[in-house]
């Protein structure tokens, strides 16, 4: 199992009115790639900020590579 650190991109109000702030991390574990289309690594990342920050990056369309970077942490 890895740990991945996920960090938001840039500042951007979603459609439900919640905001994202550009360097907003947070750091989760995950057995596979974390950018996998719709599969678990990419529902890893969602679970993580909604449990985090209660934000559902999924639902707002901001679950992808221009609103979050995806690194392994060593």
């Amino acid at each position: 199992m890895a740990l991945y650190k996920a960090t938001i991109t840039k500042t951007e109000r979603l459609p439900d009115g919640s905001i994202i702030e550009k360097g907003m991390t947070l750091q989760y574990s995950h057995i596979n790639f974390p950018w996998d289309g719709n599969g678990p690594g990419t529902e890893a990342i969602n679970n993580a900020f909604l449990r985090v920050y209660g934000i559902d990056l999924k639902a707002n369309f901001a679950l992808n590579p221009g609103f979050v970077s995806v690194e392994e942490v060593r």
